[in-house]
């Protein structure tokens, strides 16, 4: 037994041995310094996220600038056995439609789509503290999907504007309006593209540049407000791209810079004044296009400049290249288009093109429809009783149909015309082989006529067309 207790004292002597040598060693070294290490508390991924604080802050300023629209009125109906057999005979049934609306400006002005109020008589605007008004459409244009609305109020609650030209892709926005008429509903989202064409707007001239967002857009959000988290308004919401009538992620708007000149052409003249380079242009796709450059795919390629307009004055030829307007990149003709529609004819706009290789700028003069560098101050006759606005169609118009003269369906209501099957764009040449000397002639003679009615025209698509009726 005291041969195994020998071997133990003699470890346990050695091994205290050797901590008491180990503990005077690491006394007897000088302190060294310690290095600090952060950790960030929360991911860099967020440090410039809006937050939920500014979400709440954007939809505080700008819900009580969007408004609730109804539209009341009554469409022409007759779609029955007797149209058959050519026997139109008009009963009509009342129309319901909802929408939103923006606030423009303190003294009444109220922004929305035309399309939310295009067959309305009535129209009632309520506001976030329920007080409700009665508006009256001072100008639409259908090409734009614009209306422009006056109610009998002031010091209303407006909106500030944002530059939708400075609006980046991946940019936070919300979306405010009254979906399936659930009152003053807002979705957060991103801006998902710029300058999409949709060819959903109808005309000889529609204007399609939106703004796509990811945020959540569905029936009755149309002519809502589109903000920034700084609550300034972005863009009018107008449409949706869906299968089933619903959002599926694909939301547009109108961008506000293009709103504000419509509204101030709308007030002032009565009509868009509408600005033209006199230019057709085509974009290419690399896809489309496997033969270009790289930098041929760079900008819109002049495809044809029209004789002794504003492109060919400016020196602009067939095979040149526009890189940018006004300093502005343009890649799409819906871009450029964007771009034009924020002038009025008489302006001048400074364009970069490419030639050969090379980079030129030069200055161009924007004209009318008419080719002339001024504004159109042409006369357009609402018609209440053929639900339409006709204008007569310009000259240049004119010669390029072919005819001496016509006029032009303009903001096509609920009426007579639309139940005959008149769209959008169509020039009546004549009726009943007679052609009317003024919009108002036009007016009486489908209003008076009885027996065949026949009418001559072109459609918005440049082609001839040809309808008959037998009106009782």
């Amino acid at each position: 037994m005291r041969k195994l207790l020998l071997p133990l004292v003699i470890v346990g002597v050695l091994s205290g041995a050797v901590a008491a040598l180990s503990v005077y060693w690491l006394l007897d070294k000088p302190a060294q310094s310690v290095q600090t290490v952060v950790v960030p508390v929360r991911s860099a991924r967020w440090q410039d996220g809006p937050g939920a604080a500014g979400f709440v802050e954007a939809a505080r300023r700008a819900t009580p600038s969007v408004v609730f629209i109804r539209g009341y009125g009554e469409r022409v109906a007759g779609e029955d056995f007797w149209n058959y057999w050519w026997l139109w005979m008009p009963r009509s049934q009342r129309v319901y439609s909802a929408g939103s609306g923006v606030v423009w400006s303190a003294d009444g002005y109220i922004v929305t789509n035309f399309h939310v109020v295009r067959e309305a008589s009535r129209i009632l605007v309520t506001f976030p503290n329920k007080r409700t008004l009665e508006a009256q459409v001072v100008g639409a244009d259908a090409g734009v999907d614009i209306a422009l609305l006056k109610v009998k109020a002031d010091n209303l609650p407006s909106l500030p504007l944002a530059n939708s030209d400075s609006v980046q892709i991946g940019e936070w926005v919300l979306a405010i309006g009254n979906p399936y008429n659930l009152t003053y509903t807002v979705t957060a989202g991103i801006i998902s593209a710029r300058g999409r064409n949709l060819n959903l707007l109808q005309g000889p001239l529609p204007l399609e540049s939106f703004l796509q967002t990811d945020a959540a857009i569905n029936p009755g959000n149309s002519g809502g407000a589109l903000v920034n988290l700084k609550g300034q308004l972005v863009g009018i919401n107008t449409a949706i791209a869906s299968r089933t009538g619903s959002y599926v992620g694909y939301g547009f708007a109108i961008p506000v810079n293009i709103v504000r000149k419509v509204v101030e052409d709308l007030k002032q003249y009565g009509m868009v004044q509408r600005a033209f380079l006199d230019i057709e242009v085509v974009d290419f796709s690399e896809e489309g296009s496997p033969e270009l450059s790289a930098d041929e795919l760079q900008g819109l390629y002049v495809g044809r400049v029209q004789a002794g307009g504003s492109a060919e004055k400016a020196g602009l030829r067939t095979g040149d290249y526009i890189i940018a307007v006004e300093g502005v990149p343009v890649q799409t003709q819906a871009e450029l288009l964007e771009r034009l529609a924020q002038h009025r004819p008489g302006d001048k706009i400074k364009i970069t093109y490419r030639r050969g290789g090379r980079l030129y700028e030069t200055t161009a003069t924007l004209t009318n429809e008419e080719g002339d560098p001024t504004l159109l101050r042409r006369t357009i006759y609402r018609s209440e009783k053929l639900g339409a606005d006709i204008v007569s169609i310009s000259p240049r118009e004119a010669e390029r149909l072919g005819v001496k003269t016509g006029y032009r369906i303009q903001n096509l209501r609920s009426g007579l015309l639309a139940q005959m099957g008149l769209s959008e764009g169509f020039v009546i040449l004549s009726v009943n082989n007679r052609v009317p000397a003024s919009p108002q002639e036009l007016e009486e003679i489908f209003l008076h006529v009885r027996g065949r009615l026949s009418i001559q025209g072109i459609d918005a698509q440049g082609r001839r067309s040809y309808f008959s009726f037998e009106l009782r």
